[in-house]
């Protein structure tokens, strides 16, 4: 640690000042106010209160989250959520998180994100908004649990689904690369190949 800061740490530090001065602060992490509507085994449902200055307008929106990520990852920031975005819309939204999964539920598969914690938000977000469809958005893995749980019940009120950066092509994904086991056709054709 320096002692005495560096001109470009000195500008920065200046320019962070400015900014707290004047416009209050460096960024506005207050979350957008939810409140629980459903529970159960890593499971935890939100309604984002609705803005009372904008009217409801369509169909209800359950985010889902990626596995290992924080539900803040759909609302970032004021000014940059996609929480607040849809909340300034008008449009109802829900959010679905797993709450804290540990070493005792190490024997969870996906199955039970495809047939119990997925299905189960969107069922109780479709009757929170008065029997609804819900348009479902999953991130990442959450996308992924999406895909599946549609697929897997298609009787579900979903009215759309849209899944952001999911990964299903795993062989696009470089850092896993090493962890892929080598038991099908295409991957014996691929090393012989070469």
């Amino acid at each position: 640690m320096d002692l005495l800061p560096k001109p470009d740490q000195v500008v920065a530090a200046t320019g962070n000042v400015a900014h707290k001065v004047l416009y209050g602060g460096l960024a506005d992490l207050r979350p957008m106010p939810r409140v629980l509507i459903d529970d159960g085994q890593l499971r935890e449902v939100y309604h984002y209160r609705p803005d009372p200055s904008v009217p409801e307008t369509g169909d209800p929106v359950l985010l889902v989250t990626p596995l290992a990520a924080p539900a803040t990852c759909f609302d970032l920031r004021r000014g940059c959520s996609l929480v607040e975005h849809l909340v300034r819309s008008g449009r109802p939204t829900y959010l679905v998180e797993y709450g804290q999964v540990s070493f005792r539920d190490r024997n969870l598969g996906m199955e039970h994100w495809i047939s119990e914690v997925v299905p189960s938000a969107i069922r109780e977000v479709s009757a929170h908004a008065g029997g609804r469809p819900v348009h479902v958005v999953g991130w990442s893995l959450g996308g992924i649990f999406s895909v599946l749980t549609v697929a897997h019940d298609p009787d579900l009120p979903v009215a759309s689904l849209s899944v952001v950066g999911s990964p299903f092509d795993l062989s696009r994904v470089p850092l896993i690369a090493p962890l892929r086991p080598c038991s099908t056709s295409t991957c014996c054709l691929r090393s012989c190949a070469r």
